[in-house]
């Protein structure tokens, strides 16, 4: 078993996903809700997570997260270093190519999803 890091995130109400949809291309994530709701994009299906829910996302497998309703979420973020350096990088990287970089210099990605019809 590989080292992690464990992060709680108190998460505003944000009636969007609070991250473009992404994978990692080695490390796997985890996320557990202590309060709220949370909503998961886990590959192509939409899962709510309600209070002591979770949910791993395998490395590989795109995913991304929004809050539900207008009380917000905490929960926990179970993530490899990598993912954690990601996170925190991203939080200070200013333009779309800093950000760009950031991702591949982190074996992570945005991804762009199909257009509902």
């Amino acid at each position: 078993m590989g080292d992690f890091v464990i992060r709680r995130w108190e998460l505003a109400p944000i009636p969007e996903d609070q991250a473009p949809p992404h994978v990692h291309h080695g490390s796997d994530e985890a996320f557990c809700v202590l309060s709220g709701r949370l909503e998961v994009l886990l590959g192509d299906v939409r899962q709510v997570l309600g209070e002591g829910e979770y949910l791993v996302v395998p490395a590989g497998t795109t995913h991304t997260f929004a809050t539900v309703g207008d009380t917000g979420a905490r929960i926990l973020a179970v993530m490899t270093p990598e993912v954690d350096a990601l996170v925190d990088a991203l939080h200070s990287a200013g333009s779309e190519e800093e950000r760009a970089a950031v991702w591949a210099a982190h074996n992570s990605a945005v991804v762009d999803l199909p257009t509902p019809h």
